[in-house]
């Protein structure tokens, strides 16, 4: 997610210097490069290079010029369509991974994967035959900046590396220390995640100003000045900061918390990913009579709906049931903002900005499912902690001699352990304290759970009074466009008509 966030605007402009199709096909085949080596790898180096860095590389290349060759492809009702199957795919794709993956990690091996990625891309490079690429706009083609390109990438890479880094060290104050080629770095005591954060916005602000007054700008900004782009990519961040956030959290619970194996946490997962597979198949062909920013609204209250349901279920003992529908409405949801948000946004601009447009909206996806793991392992941690000290506070069993140092170790290295890796801590320590501590630890980790449920609850919340603020009613400028672009079409039609006549006559 750190590559890509940091590359796709990069990515999004090589596509309109080298053309999108032949830039969709070299990220493929850099991806499955990344895959084969992934699959391969000896070690955590070798790993590191394959599926970190190649394959979200290979993935800036392919993301926006899916985006510009659908643009190119289709117009229209039909473009609309296009746009909601590819949202709703892409959602089911989120929840059919750790299904998938579960089951050859379960009953094979992880590496197999990977294996099976390459076998995916081979086939896409097949099919890429079939897809009429995107002409690129006549006259002069454009240059890479490769200043505006460094700036980009180190500010919006420093800005969410220092999300991805809250989860371990804390959001203000220094949870533990930081240390950067042996040294430490933590200012103040103060977490190192502010520090990047505030430095990669430094970074971008400088970026902003290149972009202005330099040559060839990497990416036009002034795009962000139309209020229905702006809520637009800031829905689509929210609802990638829900679903990252959800899988990881639910992730934490089935597996630590109910001790589920890979397979039977991916199955689990069947309710969410069976709804988001129907819904994309129909949810796109709701904007022909139902304005997209109702959907999009629609969308947000089922999702909340379903995120009340989860929380209001998990517990020590589940009611099976109620999960299951809870997933499936989370779902439903989900697949109802996927279906209209793309082509919302990038219908707003015309065709040689799409690319840049689509690798902003794609920025905004990466930087969502950054923010919704970060964001979401702070809150678990948090309420972790403060439930375990107010139940280490509160228990009768453990001794007061003991409540102090148990209090201590909580507060230094809070961490989501499993009963059975608490177990093998306790193995030595008296039966009575041991189990009293394991209950501790079990109710503990149910309490930082939720919590993550109601800070997605918020943010869902906060989605919608987005839309109701910024959120204007594409939909009957659309219709009027095309009600436009028909007329023309009839008049056209019209005037061939009658000079068929006249060379008949």
């Amino acid at each position: 997610m750190l590559v890509m966030a940091s590359l796709m605007i990069t990515g999004g402009k090589i596509g309109d210097i080298i053309g999108r199709k032949k830039a969709c096909r070299i990220g493929l085949i850099i991806y499955g490069v990344g895959s084969l080596l992934t699959a391969v790898s000896p070690s955590m180096v070798v790993l590191f290079l394959g599926w970190s860095i190649l394959e979200g590389i290979g993935a800036t290349l392919v993301m926006p010029s899916i985006q510009t060759l659908v643009t190119s492809n289709y117009s229209g009702n039909d473009r609309a369509f296009a746009y909601g199957i590819l949202g709703g795919i892409a959602a089911s794709a989120i929840a059919l991974g750790p299904i998938i993956g579960g089951w050859l990690t379960t009953a094979y091996t992880w590496r197999l994967a990977f294996a099976g990625e390459v076998v995916v891309v081979l086939l896409i490079l097949w099919f890429s035959q079939y897809i009429l690429d995107a002409p690129l706009e006549p006259g002069e083609r454009p240059l890479l900046d490769i200043v505006g390109s460094i700036l980009s990438a180190l500010g919006i890479g420093l800005f969410v590396f220092g999300i991805l880094l809250a989860g371990t060290y804390g959001w203000w104050e220094a949870r533990r220390s930081f240390f950067i080629g042996g040294i430490e770095i933590s200012p103040f005591g103060l977490s190192p995640t502010p520090l990047f954060i505030a430095g990669g916005v430094a970074i971008l602000l400088i970026f902003s100003l290149w972009d202005a007054h330099g040559g060839t700008p990497l990416v036009m900004l002034d795009v962000l000045r139309d209020s229905r782009i702006r809520s637009g990519l800031f829905v689509q961040m929210v609802q990638n900061t829900l679903f990252a956030g959800f899988l990881f959290s639910m992730a934490l619970f089935l597996q630590i918390a109910l001790g589920l194996n890979a397979m039977q946490t991916g199955f689990v997962y069947l309710p969410l990913s069976i709804p988001l597979l129907i819904a994309s198949l129909t949810a796109s062909r709701l904007s022909s009579f139902i304005p997209p920013k109702r959907i999009i609204q629609a969308g947000l209250l089922i999702l909340t709906a379903g995120l009340l349901l989860v929380s209001e279920t998990i517990g020590l003992e589940v009611k099976g049931l109620s999960l299951m529908l809870g997933f499936a409405i989370i779902g439903v949801g989900g697949v109802l903002i996927a279906s209209q948000i793309m082509n919302l946004v990038l219908s707003q601009v015309s065709s040689e900005r799409t690319s840049e447009t689509a690798a902003l909206m794609n920025t905004s996806q990466n930087f969502g499912s950054s923010l919704g793991t970060a964001l979401m392992g702070a809150i678990l941690l948090a309420g972790l902690a403060s439930g375990d000290i107010a139940l280490i506070d509160e228990s009768k069993i453990l001794p007061d001699s003991i409540k102090d140092n148990l209090t201590a170790a909580v507060e230094e290295n809070v961490r989501f352990l499993s009963n059975e890796q608490m177990e093998n801590i306790l193995k030595n320590t008296p039966p009575d304290i041991s189990q009293e501590i394991l209950r501790i630890n079990e109710i503990a980790l149910i309490d930082g759970i939720k919590r993550s449920l109601w800070g997605m609850i918020l943010i869902s919340i906060l989605g919608i009074f987005a839309t109701f603020s910024y959120l204007r009613n594409f939909w009957y400028l659309h219709n009027k466009k095309t009600g436009r672009d028909k007329l023309q079409k009839n008049m056209v039609e019209f005037q061939n008509e009658i000079l068929s006549l006249k060379v008949f006559l």
